[in-house]
């Protein structure tokens, strides 16, 4: 346990075990003196530049106002002002920052009471987003936060799926990882983003950092995936510009019309949809004069995402019977509970507006916002390990898949097994959930009775673990960086480890508990 001071005065006794880390920062539990539980935000380069100290300071006198009458209140969340993960206190060291204070991501917002459920359990066929009324509803919140940051000059700049975190019922948004934010004017010169939501402008050298309009451009994207769950997205690579595809045919000419604005010109900034745009087209399509929410243009949505939810259920499943042709010897069945099926909101179609406001949050908040913002320069070129943590795999009665290594006997087989071909291609599901997964090359690939683990390897060197469940195909998959031992590989998540020892995986579950389970090893054809 160690203190800190904050600029206000206030004391905060900080845990010693992280909550999270990244690229920027490191995640710590904290108490203030009179025991309100919040998050310590430990920076690992202090900052030390005045204009950025200045804008954070501006960032931190409006959150400490807004969060206050809102604790007050007990109405964290219930208007889009108080919907922002603000800085509420500074930890200085002379003239430099070394860390912010924060308030704790509302419980509701949380899966489990661990995890952020982020934009991805919004957006991926996989994750088993919701139906349609939901998704658009947490939409239209979203817009509503974006809109308020607009009207106060505000910059988020690093807009993105693990950015923004929701809840089903009544449907509302949240945002985190704010402590980043910039007024407009000064045009900002520096920050972070985070790879696959990059403005294409940045990508094209043409600014040096993300503006309002590459806020403008983040929103368009996460309509883009939010509304229709289509896998890819556009992108710009070397100059050339992959613009969006796969709309609903009969999708309404007003959102169509937002879409072609915020992404047929991939460097133009003017015709780039506001948050107030989205929403007002949003609430037109989508609600009827009453307020509810109108069966048609939802059903247009909803017969357009089934597509990809069928395409996402039978690829799953036809890969699950491939490998397990492929097993070389079953495993022994591990002594494992049935994993739980995933939960899946279904709303009533008539879903009067109102519940679209967010009520006032009483439940107890659990986590803060995670890190995993990248710096703008070495966006293209590295990324941070919180990226790559998509989506939380469905455990088995608090334990599962785990990671830690392969012993040398068997790397030195697989390795001479694989010498005399090329490395194979990390499955395209599983790199295109990878940062910079493109040319990622297949490591191993193991099934437990229960479980679908792959490694890959990128071409910056980086180790991902895969894990998916083989007899649920609807639930969750995790993809999360892996770090090279001595003897294989060890991935931490959170409060839990995974190992990988030999032919035994093994999960350390926060009460120190330790599973194991049988591994096999698949060798995929070709």
């Amino acid at each position: 346990m160690r203190h800190v001071m904050g600029g206000s005065g206030r004391q905060y006794a900080v845990e010693d075990t992280e909550l999270n880390s990244g690229g920027q920062a490191k995640l710590y539990r904290c108490r203030d003196g009179k025991g309100l539980v919040r998050v310590y935000k430990d920076y690992l380069k202090p900052l030390h530049d005045s204009a950025d100290i200045a804008q954070l300071s501006r960032l931190q006198r409006m959150g400490h106002d807004i969060v206050a009458r809102a604790e007050a209140q007990r109405s964290l969340a219930g208007t889009a002002s108080s919907s922002v993960n603000w800085p509420i206190d500074l930890v200085r060291s002379g003239h430099e920052v070394k860390g912010v204070v924060l308030p704790l991501i509302p419980g509701e917002f949380m899966r489990d009471g661990k995890s952020p459920r982020t934009l991805d359990f919004l957006s991926l066929a996989r994750a088993n987003p919701p139906q349609a009324s939901v998704r658009v509803g947490v939409l239209i919140r979203v817009c509503d936060i974006f809109a308020y940051l607009e009207s106060e000059q505000l910059v988020h700049g690093d807009v993105s799926a693990k950015n923004v975190v929701w809840r089903p019922s009544p449907s509302h948004a949240y945002l985190i990882d704010s402590d980043g934010m910039r007024s407009f004017s000064p045009t900002p010169t520096n920050g972070v983003c985070t790879p696959g939501w990059e403005d294409p402008r940045l990508q094209a050298g043409k600014i040096k950092a993300h503006d309002r309009y590459s806020d403008r451009y983040a929103l368009a994207l996460a309509m883009y995936k939010g509304l229709f769950l289509n896998p890819g997205a556009p992108f710009y690579d070397n100059g050339t510009w992959t613009g969006a595809s796969g709309f609903p045919r009969r999708l309404d000419p007003r959102l169509r019309d937002l879409f072609t604005r915020a992404l047929g010109k991939p460097l133009a900034t003017d015709g780039r949809p506001t948050a107030a745009e989205w929403r007002q087209t949003l609430t037109s399509v989508f609600l009827d004069g009453t307020g509810n929410f109108q069966r048609q243009p939802l059903d247009v949505l909803d017969a357009y995402a089934k597509q990809h939810r069928d395409a996402h259920t039978q690829k799953f499943r036809a890969g699950a019977a491939g490998r397990a042709t492929a097993t070389p010897t079953p495993a022994p069945a591990p002594v494992v509970a049935a994993p739980p099926a995933a939960p899946r909101p279904v709303p009533a179609r008539q879903t009067p507006v109102r519940q679209l406001i967010a009520a006032p949050v009483r439940a107890t908040p659990v986590l803060a916002t995670p890190i995993r913002a990248t710096p703008v320069r070495a966006a293209s070129n590295s990324t941070s390990p919180w990226w790559a943590v998509m989506l939380i795999l469905v455990l088995a009665a608090g334990g599962g898949v785990a990671y830690k290594a392969m012993n040398e006997q068997q790397e030195q087989a697989q390795g001479d097994l694989r010498s005399d071909t090329a490395a194979a291609p990390c499955p395209a599901e599983i790199a295109a959930d990878i940062p910079d997964g493109d040319g990622a090359v297949l490591l191993h690939h193991y099934v437990t009775d229960w479980h679908d683990i792959t490694l890959c390897r990128t071409a910056g060197d980086t180790v991902y673990y895969h894990g998916a469940l083989l007899k649920s195909p609807d639930a969750d998959t995790i993809t999360i960086p892996a770090t090279e031992t001595s003897t294989g590989y060890r991935a931490p998540k959170g409060d839990y480890l995974y190992e990988i020892d030999g032919s035994q995986v093994l999960v350390t579950l926060p009460s120190g508990k330790t599973k194991t389970y049988r591994l096999t090893e698949v060798i995929d054809p070709g």
